[in-house]
């Protein structure tokens, strides 16, 4: 399952739920998951490495397409 913003908010409120218990304030605990979670993929999206391992040319001059790992 890719990382999104999203699932990453979700899991950082259920966290947080189930550390203190409900929030008197459902909404601002949202924007809080909300927050931090944009900065964590906006974080990684600017400074992961991949390091490729196969890159297919695309016979059709599309883009090139690779796999490998994230460092």
């Amino acid at each position: 399952m890719a990382l999104t913003q999203a699932s990453l908010s979700t899991k950082i409120q259920t966290e947080i739920i189930a550390l203190s218990g409900a929030p008197d304030d459902a909404a601002m605990l949202q924007k809080f998951a909300n927050a931090i979670a944009k900065a964590v993929v906006d974080e990684i999206k600017s400074n992961a490495v991949v390091n490729p391992t196969a890159l297919l040319a695309p016979q059709n001059a599309g883009p090139v397409t690779g796999t490998g790992t994230i460092t």
